[in-house]
């Protein structure tokens, strides 16, 4: 097991993780249609309003619909 203070201060953990509020505007834009970004905006969304906006359902779905359809291309149970 690797001691935490082994890998603190490294800019490993730097590198993994990075919060939205500091991000420049390209990376923010970009992390909304990420299934993270898309997710965690919905969840966001969903605990302050009532129900989350369209955008990060839309592309939740479009994930899934497109993970769902290469799944069943390329799996099989050989």
């Amino acid at each position: 097991m690797v001691e935490p203070s082994l890998v603190h201060g490294t800019g490993v953990d730097d590198l993994l993780w990075l919060p939205r509020a500091i991000m420049p505007a390209v990376l923010q834009d970009i992390s909304n249609y990420t299934p993270l970004g898309a997710a965690v905006e919905a969840i966001q969304d969903s605990v302050q309003t009532a129900f989350p906006q369209a955008a990060p359902l839309l592309v939740l779905a479009g994930y899934t619909l497109v993970f769902a359809f290469l799944a069943r291309r390329f799996f099989r149970w050989e």
